[in-house]
């Protein structure tokens, strides 16, 4: 017994020994970082505080919604963030569907056509957003094409959308690669028995299909929204340190400058942990949701069910 402990033990710690360095980047990294911008966050700390900022308990989380005058952008920011969210997360969903159902429908060239929508997603994020800023230029592609001369990047009206179509375009071929596989995983006799009855292409997309992948649609709408949610890196890379239009002011782009133009830095970490409340209550939510929908829509298949036999017995 003690010889099958011992071997037992031998053998966990060769396990923890691989996963090791993984442990300490996790700790050293992102654990410790958390757990001091929280202490942070309940503090004055900032630039004129470096060594004598003192506890303040919630002041820096009371400041934020209520001092407009502080941050003016704070609840703005926020809408611009929820706008970018309905704008980019419901098309990535309903285009993965059916991009993924025109190359699962046995066309010519399906591998040629995984690789070009895939292409994007591994391309330097960076590059994209240069190779699009130049495009987007007065004098860039896109006008040259329609014979315009419009900034997309720096009008109030069309730079959000400009963005929210990038950050589309981008994930789409990763987002049709998980959904493809969802539907190849798919019964065939589920389609054939649908054939059957009479089934046309679009009852087949719509009753076998969709349900069918279900849990990867659920899977893109919580990564969807907690990505948008953290958007603001492309905003940095196009305008950098500089003032930029309003509309496309999101909640991490105020909050990078909450903590780098203005070295607030107990404020900046009141905000990341405000929008990390705000992103654990929506995912609780949608895994109670998603929790739920089966055994709702399993009741109505089996009233469904019970309807059925009392009219066959009439």
């Amino acid at each position: 017994m003690k010889a099958q402990t011992k071997q037992k033990l031998k053998r966990n710690a060769t396990g923890y020994a691989f996963i090791l360095p993984l442990i300490l980047y996790f700790v050293v990294f992102q654990l410790a970082p958390m757990l001091i911008a929280l202490v942070i966050s309940f503090t004055n700390y900032s630039l004129e505080h470096l060594t004598d900022y003192t506890f303040v308990g919630f002041e820096n989380f009371i400041e934020l919604f209520t001092n407009s005058v502080k941050y003016p952008m704070f609840w703005s920011s926020l809408k611009t963030t929820f706008f970018y969210i309905l704008l980019t997360v419901p098309a990535n969903i309903i285009l993965a569907l059916v991009v993924s159902a025109l190359l699962n429908s046995k066309i010519k060239g399906e591998k040629f056509f995984k690789t070009v929508f895939y292409i994007p997603s591994v391309t330097v994020g960076v590059a994209i957003m240069v190779m699009w800023q130049q495009m987007l230029a007065p004098d860039g592609l896109i006008n040259q094409l329609f014979g315009t001369n419009v900034d997309f990047l720096n009008n109030e009206s069309t730079a959000l959308v400009v963005f929210a179509f990038m950050s589309i375009w981008g994930g789409l071929g990763y987002n049709v690669l998980i959904m493809l596989s969802a539907m190849k995983n798919i019964d065939p006799a589920m389609y054939e028995a649908a054939e059957i009855d009479g089934a046309g292409a679009v009852q087949k997309f719509l009753y076998i299909t969709v349900p069918g992948v279900m849990p990867t649609v659920f899977f893109f709408l919580v990564t969807g929204l907690i990505s948008g949610f953290q958007v603001g890196e492309q905003m940095l890379i196009i305008y950098g340190d500089t003032t930029m239009v309003q509309s496309v002011y999101t909640y991490v782009y105020g909050l990078y400058y909450t903590m780098r133009r203005s070295c607030d830095y107990a404020t900046a970490s009141a905000m990341s942990y405000f929008l990390f409340v705000i992103i654990l209550i929506i995912t609780l939510i949608q895994f109670r949701v998603q929790n739920g929908r089966p055994k709702f829509i399993q009741k109505l298949i089996d009233r469904r069910k019970k309807g059925g036999e009392l009219v066959e017995k009439v």
